[in-house]
Formats: C-alpha cells, structure tokens, sequence
C-alpha cells in the first residue's frame, strides 16, 4: 500500500486540541480528520490499482494466439470485446474512486472547520 498510512501512523498535522465541554470530559469535541484522510488515501490507492490493472490488460490481445480456425478467431474477437468493456468498466471504477478520494478529503475539511467553530462556542 502507498498511503503514508500503512503503519496505522496518522497525519504529520496534529489535530488542533479541543476544550472540554463543561459536563466533563466524555463530551469532548475531537476532530475525525485522520480518519478522512486514511479513507482518502485508501480510495486513491485503489484508483491507482486499477489504473495498474488497465495497464496490465492493454498487454492481453494483442495478437490471436489461438490459431487461424474459425473457433480461433471466434474467441479472439469475443476475448478482445470482452477485455474492452472490462477496461472501460475499470477505467469507471477508478474514476469513481478518485472522486471519493477527493470527497474524503473535502469531508475532513469540514469536519474539522465544524468542530473549530463548536469549540469556539464551548469556549464563548
């Protein structure tokens, strides 16, 4: 895995410390924003992977390597529309994982903007 996560360590930014309500302290406000960015980096790895799987498959069909006989033929051309819509199908799914990605990370930022502006109220 590439994520800057992968020894469960969390974000090099410590999140900003929150003020204790007053009815103690199980009712702390604390900001989720390391687990946002794990959820972002875990769906960015994963369009990453399957923009690797693209790749890979680009390297299957580029020849009929089984034979010149009319079943030869036959499978190489279902082979090689069913390689196409499995790519395209692929292609979808990383993109998808990209946007998530990118909503992950919108997620932590107003998450932890919204604990902010709860603590300055608990502190008002």
């Amino acid at each position: 895995m590439t994520t800057p996560f992968s020894d469960d360590s969390l974000l090099p930014k410590a999140a900003p410390a929150m003020p204790v309500s007053p009815h103690g302290d199980e009712y702390r406000l604390r900001s989720e924003r390391a687990q946002w960015e794990k959820r972002a980096a875990v769906a960015a790895d994963a369009s990453s992977d399957l923009n690797d799987a693209i790749l890979d498959l680009q390297e299957v069909g580029h020849r009929n390597a089984f034979g010149n006989c009319v079943e030869g033929k036959s499978f190489y051309k279902g082979l090689v529309l069913a390689l196409g819509r499995l790519t395209t199908e692929l292609d979808g799914q990383s993109a998808r994982a990209l946007r998530l990605s990118r909503q992950c990370k919108d997620a932590a930022s107003s998450f932890e903007n919204a604990d902010v502006q709860g603590a300055a109220n608990l502190e008002a």
